[in-house]
């Protein structure tokens, strides 16, 4: 029997008597399973399941935010923002908001808006309100949370402008 064990671990082993190395086997077969079923299985498991409870509700809301029809009333600060370029726009109404984000232009009309970690619920109602506010709409959402239920969620969203 060709092995690549040290020599000495070769040795202690076949030093062992039969039964000895019978229950070692059995054993370390036993402690690998259960680190593969708790290690790695069970908690994969858990958060396949979190996820599949959490994903329709949140693509209800998304569905119910994009049904729900822009109101055609604005604030004068948007309107007259309106006429400009769309990160202007959204940096008056995340002003008025007192919410700070990332904001970079990607054209006059498109714009990419990373937002601090907020809470779900938080988060989508701040884009609806941002829909409301400046007639714009969620070209690309993405959502990166952390591996606890109800945990803030870090959102990179580019938004168009609506013609």
């Amino acid at each position: 029997m060709k092995t690549s064990l040290p020599p000495k671990l070769v040795f202690w082993w076949h030093a062992r008597s039969s039964r000895e190395r019978t229950i070692l086997l059995v054993w370390s077969v036993t402690v690998g399973v259960l680190l593969l079923w708790f290690g790695l299985l069970a908690p994969l498991w858990q958060r396949i399941a979190t996820l599949e409870q959490r994903v329709p509700a949140l693509e209800a809301q998304l569905n119910k935010m994009r049904a729900r029809p822009v109101t055609t009333q604005r604030t004068a600060s948007a309107s007259e923002a309106a006429s400009g370029d769309l990160r202007s726009t959204l940096f008056g109404v995340l002003a008025e908001k007192k919410i700070s984000a990332e904001l970079r232009a990607l054209s006059t009309a498109r714009v990419e808006m990373r937002l601090p970690e907020l809470p779900v619920k938080e988060a989508l109602d701040l884009l609806d309100g941002l829909r409301q506010a400046s007639g714009v709409r969620v070209a690309v959402l993405n959502v990166k949370a952390e591996a606890a239920p109800g945990s803030p969620v870090r959102l990179v969203v580019e938004l168009e402008r609506t013609p």
